[in-house]
């Protein structure tokens, strides 16, 4: 009778975990559809390497709070950029304000909109498991990853910041500088929060360093990092700006 009762048990729980994960995978599939429809609102930019021209108009009327794009090459990172009072709407809200654990993109809430006007600018997004979203700003955490991605373009209604990975580093959710704008207090600066994160990195460019003693500006993403939950820990992947393309010159 207990041997017919585990069983029984047995079979439950697997249809419990077999509904669960078709739940995760229909939520991944909605995220997936909703931002490859607004990819339709972009067209491939005069600027090559499949670069976006965004029609921000058009988004904006879907949802005023967009204020950038994303784009890596080679990756799935292609994807509107919101900012809102707040650091959590975003979390379990698409661009398009349909419920979704996949989330959106989002900027810092202390950041100057439209981003790249602070000495550091910082987006958010998730780590899932289909690849999506930021989940290869947590994989770049591997130097052979890391070294996939040679440029990375943030786009606004005014420019195209052209921007080269610096390092990724892994640091605790509690390092507050990671989502600092400016370092612009007695005793900081942007080179020696450039530096500690160098100190901390996972990866790293060859000429990190030298680099890091030039830079002005950076941007970072931030998702979750490691596959144990919870994920106490941040993956974060600062980049350099190298270029700066003004629209409409």
């Amino acid at each position: 009778m207990l041997a017919i009762i585990l069983i029984v048990i047995g079979v439950a729980l697997l249809f419990v975990a077999g509904g669960l994960f078709l739940a995760i995978q229909m939520r991944y599939q909605q995220a997936q559809e909703s931002y490859e429809e607004l990819e339709s609102y972009t067209v491939e930019s005069d600027m090559g390497d499949g670069v976006p021209s965004v029609d921000f108009d058009a988004l904006s009327a879907i949802n005023s709070d967009i204020v950038g794009w994303i784009y890596i090459p080679g990756t799935p990172v292609n994807y509107p950029v919101v900012q809102t009072d707040d650091n959590t709407t975003y979390l379990k809200q698409l661009f398009d304000g349909t419920p979704n654990d996949s989330g959106a993109i989002f900027m810092d809430m202390a950041n100057t909109p439209p981003g790249m006007y602070d000495q550091q600018t910082t987006l958010y997004g998730h780590h899932t498991y289909d690849g999506t979203m930021f989940q290869v700003v947590d994989n770049s955490t591997d130097q052979a990853e890391f070294d996939k991605i040679q440029t990375a373009y943030y786009i606004t209604r005014s420019a195209t910041f052209v921007m080269t990975p610096l390092l990724t580093a892994q640091v605790e959710d509690t390092y507050i500088q990671a989502r600092q704008p400016n370092f612009l207090g007695e005793g900081e600066s942007l080179t020696a929060y450039l530096e500690d994160m160098l100190a901390q990195a996972k990866a790293q460019a060859p000429d990190a360093a030298e680099r890091i003693e030039d830079t002005e500006q950076v941007m970072s993403l931030v998702t979750c990092a490691g596959e144990i939950i919870p994920r106490t820990t941040r993956a974060v992947m600062v980049l350099s700006v190298d270029q700066i393309v003004a629209h409409g010159v």
